[in-house]
């Protein structure tokens, strides 16, 4: 996963979030353990407009990769 990268989530966001949202998202800034390196969050810009911190693990899929 890569900045611009074209993102799904994957998980549930539970009920502060209505049925529908969020759903799909560009990813604009992607966060890496300092030790490990390995990808923790990123920050993404959601359909709905919206610019959350999502933990990368497990929770987003990349439809689409920028090049």
């Amino acid at each position: 996963m890569k900045v611009g990268d074209l993102v799904k989530f994957v998980g549930t966001w539970g009920p502060t979030v209505r049925q529908g949202e969020r759903q799909t998202g560009i990813v604009m800034k992607v966060w890496t353990n300092g030790r490990t390196k390995k990808i923790q969050s990123a920050d993404i810009l959601w359909d709905n407009g919206e610019l959350k911190a999502v933990s990368a693990h497990n929770s987003l899929k990349v439809l689409n990769e920028s090049r």
